[in-house]
C-alpha cells in the first residue's frame, strides 16, 4: 500500500467497523493546542531577536538564522498537522475518514515529517553554535566535541529526510493508493525499523544538545538568579528529551500495529513531534531573554585580605582600581550597539579594611628628621657619624691640590 500507510490492505479493511459518518470519534482539541504552541514560540524567538538587534551586538549571528529558519519549517508543521486534523480526519479513527482523502491525508503527512526533521535539525544546530561562541571560550576539546556533535546532527537528519525521499519508488506512492483500474510498477520499503531509529536518534542529540551547556556553563561564575535560570532551561531541556522519547514509543507502536489504523494511531506522534519541535525552539531562545528582565549584574563586595603583600597601596588606588575593574567586567558583560544605549550603573559598595585607615593617619609624635630636637641630635651625632660641614670649599681645595689642580 501507499507509504504512510502500514498494514494497509483490504483484509484488514474488511475487519474495520463501519463507518460513522454522523458523530464520529474525535480528538478536535489539536489545533488549539498547536495554535497556542506556535504563538508562544513565536513570541519567544521575537523577544530573541529584538535582544540581539537592540541590546546585543546590533546584528544577527549564525545560530540566530538558523533559529529563524528553524522557525519557518516548524510553521509548516504545525499548518500541516492542522490542516491534516481539520480536513483530512488525522484526529478519527481510519475507517471514519472518507476513502478519497487518503492520498491528501498522505501527502499532508509527508510534508509534515520532512518539516519536522528540518526544524529540529536546525534547532539542535543552533543550540550548538551558541555554545561554542560563549564567552569566555570553550575549551579547545570541548570545542571539538560541539563540532562532531553538529556533524552527527545534520548527517543523520539529512539520512533520514533522503530515506523519505527514497522510501517509495516512484516518490508519489507515498502517498497515492493504487489504482486498481491503472496498474502501475510500484514499491515502498518498510518503516518498521527507520522510525524507531530516527526517534531515537533524535532524543538521543537532544539529551547531548542539553548536557553541552552543563558542561560549559558549570565553572562559570554567575549570579543566584543566573543559576536558577540555568536549571530552569536544563529541565526544559530533559523536557525536550522525554517528548522525544514518547514520540519513538508512539512511532514503535505504530509501525508494529496490524490494525490498519494509521491515523488514530498517528496521532499522538503528531502531539508530541508538536511538543518536542516548539519547546525546542523556546528551549534555545529562552538564555537571549535575561537581558529584558535584569539590568547590569551587581559586583561582587570587595574584600581584601588582612594578610595581603600590598599593604603599602594607597586607600584610594585600591578603590579606583577595584571600581574600574567592575566597570570593564559589566562592560564586557553587557555591550550596547551605541554610547546613547550604554547606561552607566551606580558605583557598588567596597569594604576596606580598617589597616588602610591607618596609613592615612597621622601620628601623635613626628618620628622623621623635620623635628627639631631629633635633628639636632643627628647633628650631634646621636643617630651615626656626624654630617659634613655646610662649607666643603677648604676640603675641595685639598683634593685639588693633591691631584694637582692647584699649586
Amino acid at each position: 500500500m501507499a507509504g504512510d500507510f502500514p498494514h494497509l490492505s483490504l483484509t484488514v479493511m474488511s475487519h474495520w467497523p463501519k463507518p460513522d459518518s454522523i458523530d464520529p470519534a474525535r480528538r478536535n482539541w489539536f489545533p488549539a493546542f498547536s495554535i497556542t504552541l506556535e504563538v508562544l514560540t513565536t513570541a519567544v524567538l521575537c523577544a530573541r531577536l529584538r535582544s540581539q538587534i537592540t541590546k546585543s551586538s546590533g546584528r544577527l549571528a549564525v545560530d540566530d538564522i538558523l533559529a529563524c529558519t528553524a522557525w519557518l519549517f516548524a510553521t509548516l508543521f504545525t499548518a500541516s498537522c492542522i490542516v491534516g486534523t481539520m480536513k483530512y480526519g488525522f484526529d478519527r479513527h481510519m475507517w471514519d475518514v472518507p476513502v478519497a482523502t487518503y492520498d491528501r491525508a498522505a501527502l499532508v503527512e509527508f510534508l509534515a515529517e520532512g518539516a519536522f526533521l528540518l526544524s529540529t535539525c536546525l534547532t539542535k544546530v543552533s543550540a550548538l553554535c551558541f555554545y561554542r561562541r560563549l564567552d569566555p571560550p570553550c575549551p579547545k576539546a570541548l570545542r571539538w566535541i560541539i563540532y562532531s556533535f553538529i556533524a552527527l546532527t545534520v548527517v543523520y537528519s539529512l539520512a533520514f529526510l533522503l530515506y523519505l525521499l527514497l522510501l517509495c519508488h516512484p516518490i508519489s506512492a507515498y502517498w497515492k493508493l493504487p489504482d486498481p483500474t491503472h496498474p502501475t510498477q510500484r514499491s515502498c520499503a518498510s518503516q518498521r525499523i527507520s522510525y524507531p531509529l530516527q526517534g531515537s536518534l533524535s532524543s538521543f542529540s537532544a539529551y547531548y544538545t542539553i548536557l553541552i551547556p552543563a558542561l560549559v556553563l558549570r565553572n562559570i561564575p554567575m549570579s543566584k538568579s543566573q543559576r536558577l535560570g540555568l536549571r530552569a532551561i536544563s529541565l526544559v531541556g530533559l523536557i525536550v528529551v522525554g517528548t522525544g522519547i514518547t514520540r519513538t514509543v508512539f512511532l514503535v507502536r505504530m509501525v508494529n500495529s496490524t490494525n490498519g489504523d494509521a491515523t488514530w494511531n498517528g496521532f499522538n506522534i503528531f502531539v508530541w513531534s508538536q511538543l518536542e519541535c516548539q519547546l525546542s525552539l523556546i528551549c534555545a531562545s529562552v538564555p537571549f531573554l535575561q537581558r529584558y528582565f535584569s539590568q547590569y549584574p551587581s559586583a561582587p563586595i570587595l574584600y581584601i585580605s588582612r594578610d595581603s603583600k600590598e599593604r603599602n597601596d594607597s586607600v584610594i588606588s585600591r578603590v579606583s582600581s577595584s571600581l574600574s575593574g567592575q566597570i570593564k567586567r559589566t562592560l564586557h558583560i553587557r555591550r550596547s550597539s551605541s554610547p546613547r544605549q550604554a547606561s552607566i550603573s551606580m558605583p557598588q559598595p567596597v569594604e576596606i579594611p580598617e589597616w588602610e585607615f591607618e596609613t592615612l593617619q597621622s601620628s601623635s609624635a613626628m618620628n622623621s628628621p623635620v623635628d627639631i630636637d631629633i635633628y639636632d641630635r643627628y647633628l650631634a651625632g646621636k643617630y651615626g657619624p656626624p654630617p659634613p660641614p655646610k662649607d666643603s670649599k677648604d676640603l675641595f681645595d685639598q683634593y685639588r691640590r693633591e691631584h694637582g689642580e692647584l699649586v
